[in-house]
This record gives C-alpha cells, sequence and structure tokens, in this order.
C-alpha cells in the first residue's frame, strides 16, 4: 500500500490524465505522514504538494501534514527565485568577462518543467570547457574565494549558494571510459557554446543533456542510490526537452556511451507507475524496454525504496556487479 501510495501521489502530479480520486479514499494519517517523508526526501514534494488542491477536500491529507506540503511548496519558490536573481548576476559576470558557459543539471531541466519552481535544487553547475580557469577567475575578481583543490571541479558561494565550476563532467582518473566519454561530452558543449555569437551562461543541448544527465542518474544509481527526483526529471525531459533529437541521434549516442539499458529501465518504471505516456518514450528506448528482465526493474524499484524498508537497505557496488 505505502509504494502505492507515492506512486499515485506522483502519477496524480504529472499526469494530464483524468484523476482517479479513490485511490486515495482509505490512506491514513500515518500514511500521509510516512508519504510527505518519502517525497520530501526524494526532493519531489513540492511536485506534488501543487497538485493537492485538485483533490476534493475530505481526501486531502491531514491539516498539519497539508500545511508541510504547502511549506515545501512555498520554500521550493523561494529557493529558485533567489538562484534565478542569481543565475542572472552570473550571466552578467560571464558576458562581462568574455566568456561563454553552459548551466548544467537542476537550473537547466526545470526549464523542461512545466513550472520550474517545483524543480528543486540547492546548488548551481558550470561548465565552460576550454575556459575553466577563467571562470574561477572572473570570480575571484569579485573577491570570491574560490577552492580549486578538487580536480572536477572547483567550489565556491556566492550569496550562500554552493556553485560548481567543472573541469571535467565525469570521474575520469584510472577510468577509461570515462574519460571517453567526458572528452565526447566535451566536444558537443564546445560545438553548441560556438554556435551562440554572444557571451554569458547558455542551457546545453538536448544530446548534451541527454547523455550527461542519464549518467548523472545511473551514477547515482550505482553508488550513492537513485531518488525520484531523478524519474520526474526524466518524464519531463522526453515530453519536453528532447522534440529536435531523432530517434537514430538518440539510439547512435546512448548505444556508445551504454546508456540504452538504462534509459529502458527508467522509462519502464515511469511509463508502469508514474503516468509516462508510451508515446512519449523514443522507440529506440522503447523497444529495449521489451527486452528487460524483470530483475533489473525490481532492483531499480526496491533502491528507491530502500532507506525506507529494512528488507531493502543494501546498496552494495559488489552487489550490484555480482548480480
Amino acid at each position: 500500500m505505502r509504494r502505492r501510495l507515492i506512486y499515485d501521489l506522483l502519477k496524480f502530479a504529472l499526469s494530464d490524465d483524468k484523476a482517479n480520486f479513490d485511490v486515495f479514499k482509505d490512506v491514513s494519517a500515518v500514511e500521509w505522514t510516512w508519504a510527505f517523508e518519502v517525497l520530501s526526501m526524494h526532493g519531489v514534494s513540492p511536485v506534488v504538494s501543487s497538485a493537492l488542491e485538485k483533490l476534493p477536500l475530505n481526501l486531502r491529507p491531514p491539516k498539519e501534514v497539508l500545511l508541510k506540503f504547502i511549506m515545501a511548496n512555498m520554500a521550493a519558490h523561494k529557493s529558485f527565485a533567489k538562484l534565478k536573481g542569481l543565475v542572472a548576476k552570473m550571466d552578467g559576470l560571464m558576458k562581462e568577462s568574455g566568456l561563454k558557459c553552459l548551466l548544467l543539471k537542476g537550473f537547466s531541466l526545470s526549464e523542461c518543467y512545466p513550472d520550474p519552481e517545483l524543480r528543486k535544487f540547492v546548488d548551481i553547475d558550470l561548465y565552460a570547457p576550454g575556459a575553466e580557469s577563467n571562470v574561477d577567475e572572473s570570480f575571484i575578481k569579485k573577491g570570491v574565494t574560490v577552492d580549486t583543490s578538487f580536480y572536477r571541479h572547483s567550489h565556491f558561494h556566492v550569496n550562500g549558494v554552493l556553485v560548481e565550476n567543472h573541469h571535467c563532467l565525469l570521474d575520469i582518473r584510472g577510468r577509461k571510459g570515462m574519460a571517453i566519454l567526458d572528452a565526447d561530452l566535451k566536444v558537443m558543449a564546445l560545438r553548441h557554446l560556438e554556435s551562440f555569437d554572444g557571451h554569458g551562461l547558455y542551457y546545453p543541448d538536448a544530446l548534451f543533456s541527454l547523455i550527461f544527465n542519464l549518467h548523472h542518474a545511473m551514477s547515482h544509481f550505482v553508488y550513492e542510490g537513485i531518488s525520484f527526483k531523478f524519474l520526474v526529471d526524466w518524464i519531463f525531459f522526453l515530453r519536453y526537452g528532447i522534440k529536435h533529437l531523432t530517434t537514430d541521434q538518440m539510439a547512435a549516442s546512448l548505444n556508445k556511451h551504454g546508456l540504452l539499458k538504462f534509459a529502458a529501465v527508467m522509462s519502464e518504471v515511469s511509463v508502469k507507475h508514474l503516468g509516462l505516456a508510451v508515446e512519449d518514450v523514443p522507440e529506440c528506448i522503447h523497444v529495449e524496454m521489451t527486452r528487460l528482465k524483470p530483475k533489473a526493474v525490481t532492483r531499480f524499484i526496491d533502491d528507491l525504496f530502500r532507506p525506507y524498508e529494512p528488507s531493502h537497505k543494501k546498496n552494495l557496488f559488489a552487489e550490484r556487479v555480482n548480480n
């Protein structure tokens, strides 16, 4: 029942289909409290909060839980407004410094959301291939203390917000495959940035976003644990972020970088449980979905609920490799 409640709430928030209110008739106060805690830990409580107002009054969460959802929604909007203002200032700094830079991960993905303010994130990721140190220097000149001790990215705080300036995108040390993918992503990024005449901050193109964000999600699955926020990102990206990509382009790149199966698992879970329409799934990924073994999907779902179910708390890399 508890897993079903999380699925139903997210499907209710993400789907354009006519809502089935009956699934919320017998939800107890304890279950509503648990659902809020899980959704908050996964960073998607603001997305669900925005949909709760569509529920009939008698089916809504208890007042104390509903207030938590509302507060999460308000906090997400406040955070987004702060980050949006900061991004505008950074855009000005990049123009002033004569630099072109990509805005990665959360902020760029929020552009695929019908309401970008509902996408929860806590930092800003920058990438200026070939000019990484110049970006660091532009902030240093403004009095910002920049920590460059980590090889993958420098990091610093601006107005209390963590900013990561990526010098490379992946963990490439001693990993030939990652170095190849990192180099490919750098070429994609450079080609995209060169298409703009002016300086400033830009969003990545669809192909870069597809490969980079899928790999980022897969890395979380392998090393840290996956969350529903990655699935919500994926659903909105498939709906609104890949319009200019052909199936052949996606198939070639996903196959080249070993991401097709993971894309199929993400899509299978999204279609089966979260309301993603099959027609929104690219053909190459849909074909791969038909080849999936149930065990791969089950393991992914178990990982989503791992912190909340004692029987699924193991998340060892060695266990994943051996299975």
